[in-house]
């Protein structure tokens, strides 16, 4: 078993064995022996050192990776020996090379990578790095960030600002090999270097430095330059803004979830009027601590990462939570999202259907007097805890809910002069079965003393049977001719419409005496209804009459021109002014 050492190549930490290290140790020290006289050999050293790094970073899976014999002699045939590449060392001087032979390897391309250019750029490098990796002129991208930003109405800005942002610069020799497609190897390595002497070299001879001078006085940094860098302190802060949001956003929705998580969660362990109410309509049956467990999973977890994506645009160089947390909070989300959607549809499907049950009960006749119909409450419950569309009572010990949802829909004439009471109760469930047994379940009664006939305006239910919609529809046949007086108690439970010959609606129904007919009730003391225009200053001009013998309306201008209407079984009859028109 070989040993392991840890090394620092470029910047970055590497395991590698023995025989590893010592390979790469005499080819970097062969490397440096070939550079002894060269001018720039600590820059070309270093760049390659770190084009070395880059191409192990690629090859190890993780951290703890050893390298071994095998990488290094991949790495050192890309990079090449170094007594392939000739080294100029008269490099400054103006003499000739001499011709020598040379056993180079031929010149490869490699596929082009994006970067900005950092010594070709007006503002960030956008255009020029663009203009290597498509192989035209950054002039021609330039012109056409121009074009953009006229007939783009400065879509151009947008996206060079966001080009800016994620394309990275080339800041090492080998990225900017790469960013022009040629190998990062030992040959063309030394000549970027040796290039960028040549560069500078020629900048020094050529320098005005009286000019020179002057302008670093005036500014050391040119316009674009101070464009960019402001705009990228913006962003910065921007970002930063932005991570303070999430983080605080994320926070507060992790400790809403968790408050809401123990709240909901203790229904069946702690009793109150709001564990109930949740009791009630969970009528899935699975307990309420598991749903809310599901639903802090399913929220909570996005929340989580949106908190830690906070953090690490906040905190730089912040430490990772690991994969296996990762994948460990992405399987439970998963098993949250599934079982939260498989009870939505379960308690969806429990509401599925809807059946009814119907009783009908005949009321013992002669009816010899007014039949007075009333409504009424229950007198007092054990307890009683409020809800909307609820409540929930306990009625002798026993846990029941309590439903107002009881109407009167209809009055009918009976055909075969009897008095019936049809009583239907309609209730939800998974299948009609169900439905139908929990419409038969339904708590509902009434009671006829004498001749004062009294309804419940509620409904009871066992408080295992849920709430399912239940409700109680009562229609009542009585023969024709029945006087029945509605009292004010029956407000709550009269239906919307009835069929009267005054156009009552339910609501105004209660309080007068009514006697059956085939076709509608008539009332027995309701007054005639006058109608007048109250926005009219001289009411007595104006009069609109209904009563059962029709409709009769007069109405005279301030012109003294008279208009009269008059409706009744005859016809219609239209008068106005001296003319006289009847229309049958």
């Amino acid at each position: 078993m070989n040993k392991t050492t840890n090394i620092n190549l470029g910047g970055l930490f590497f395991h590698i064995d023995e025989d590893a290290y010592i390979k790469l140790r005499d080819y970097l020290d062969a490397i440096k022996r070939s550079f002894t006289d060269s001018q720039g050999r600590d820059e070309i050293i270093a760049d390659i050192e770190a084009r070395i790094a880059e191409l192990f970073s690629e090859k190890i899976q993780n951290e703890k990776q050893v390298i071994g014999i095998t990488e290094v002699e991949e790495v050192i045939s890309i990079m090449g020996q170094p007594e392939d590449y000739l080294v100029d060392e008269e490099i400054f001087d103006d003499q000739p090379e001499k011709e020598t032979t040379s056993t180079q390897q031929p010149h490869q391309r490699i596929s082009k990578k994006l970067f900005r250019d950092p010594d070709d750029k007006y503002i960030g490098g956008v255009s020029s790095g663009l203009g290597h990796y498509f192989g035209v002129d950054a002039l021609w991208i330039r012109l056409l960030w121009i074009l953009l930003v006229v007939a783009g109405i400065g879509t151009g800005i947008v996206i060079y600002i966001l080009l800016w942002i994620l394309v990275p610069e080339a800041a090492t020799t080998s990225q900017k090999l790469a960013m022009k497609g040629e190998p990062a190897n030992i040959s063309n390595i030394e000549k970027k270097v040796r290039e960028g002497f040549e560069e500078v070299s020629e900048k020094v001879k050529n320098v005005d430095y009286k000019k020179m001078g002057n302008k670093v006085k005036s500014s050391s940094r040119t316009f674009f330059d101070f464009v960019g860098d402001t705009i990228l302190v913006l962003l910065k802060v921007f970002a930063k803004f932005i991570g303070i949001i999430l983080i605080i956003c994320a926070a507060f929705t992790i400790i809403g979830l968790f408050v809401s998580l123990f709240i909901f969660g203790s229904a069946g362990f702690i009793e109150g009027p709001w564990t109930h109410y949740i009791e009630v309509v969970n009528t899935t049956g699975v307990p309420v601590w598991i749903v809310s467990l599901l639903t802090f999973l399913a929220i909570a977890i996005p929340f989580f990462f949106l908190f830690l994506l906070g953090l690490k645009i906040l905190v730089n160089n912040l430490k990772s939570i690991g994969s296996t947390a990762k994948y460990v909070l992405l399987a439970l989300w998963i098993i949250a999202v599934i079982g939260l959607t498989v009870i939505g549809i379960r308690q969806a499907t429990e509401k599925a259907f809807t059946a009814s049950s119907t009783e009908t009960r005949q009321l013992p006749l002669p009816l010899t007097d007014t039949l007075l119909i009333k409504a009424e409450d229950y007198g007092s419950w054990d307890d009683r805890f409020y809800n909307d569309d609820f409540d929930i009572v306990m009625n002798n010990g026993t846990k029941k809910l309590y439903l107002e949802d009881v109407k009167i829909i209809n009055f009918n004439t009976s055909v075969d002069s009897s008095a019936t009471i049809k009583t239907h109760k309609s209730a939800e469930s998974s299948s009609y079965e169900k439905a139908r047994e929990k419409a038969s379940d339904i708590e509902y009664g009434f009671s006829l003393t004498d001749n004062t006939l009294i309804f419940q305006n509620y409904l009871l239910t066992d408080y295992k049977n849920k709430y399912r919609e239940q409700e109680v529809e009562i229609t009542l046949s009585l023969p024709e001719g029945t006087v029945i007086f509605l009292d004010p108690s029956l407000r709550r439970i009269l239906g919307y419409t009835f069929a009267n010959n005054m156009g009552y609606s339910g609501y105004d129904m209660q309080g007068h005496y009514w006697k059956t007919s085939r076709d509608e009730l008539i009332c027995l003391d309701c007054e005639e209804k006058t109608i007048l225009d109250e926005g009219d200053e001289d009411k007595d001009n104006e009069k609109v009459k209904i009563d059962s013998n029709g409709i009769d309306i007069d109405i005279n201008d301030e012109n003294g021109e008279n208009f009269k209407l008059k409706i009744d079984e005859k016809g219609i009859e239209i008068k106005t002014g001296s003319k006289n028109d009847t229309l049958i």
